[in-house]
């Protein structure tokens, strides 16, 4: 059901999900990053708040520093993989697998060559402290609007 809290999440996590993919390009090889990297991150950061944090606000302040550290971990790790499944199939078109198998567990592999490359205390700080920030102001508005 609508509240405002969602509404809230879905908007700020949004938003958090498009600065982030912004400030995530100059980490890709020759700061090329696909072309839809950041709608898919304001995307992702939409159904995250709407879904994951919007859904527990108005628990108090407290709770909602767990809940912006699983919304950002959540948020960093769908951004990685969706980088890694556009990769894959790129890899796939280009038949550089020998079968479907392959093919998924490659995905995991670029989740884990993508993370190590996105290594990067002020991009981690970001995440984390922008992930409770965003959860705050959700909680804000799903106590003062139930």
């Amino acid at each position: 059901m609508p509240t405002a809290g969602r509404l809230a999440g879905a908007i700020i996590f949004a938003l958090f999900g498009w600065y982030l993919a912004g400030f995530t390009v100059p980490y890709f090889p020759e700061s090329n990053a696909p072309a839809s990297w950041i709608p898919v991150g304001a995307g992702l950061g939409l159904f995250i708040g709407w879904k994951v944090c919007g859904s527990r606000a108005g628990r108090g302040y407290n709770p909602a520093i767990g809940v912006g550290l699983t919304c950002s971990f959540l948020l960093g790790f769908c951004m990685l993989f969706w980088v890694a499944f556009v990769q894959m199939m790129s890899n796939a078109s280009r038949l550089l697998y020998n079968g479907a198998m392959e093919a998924l567990l490659d995905v995991f592999n670029q989740v884990i060559e993508y993370s190590i490359d996105f290594y990067d205390v002020p991009l981690l700080a970001t995440l984390l402290i922008g992930g409770v920030v965003c959860a705050w102001m959700t909680e804000y508005f799903g106590q003062r609007f139930p």
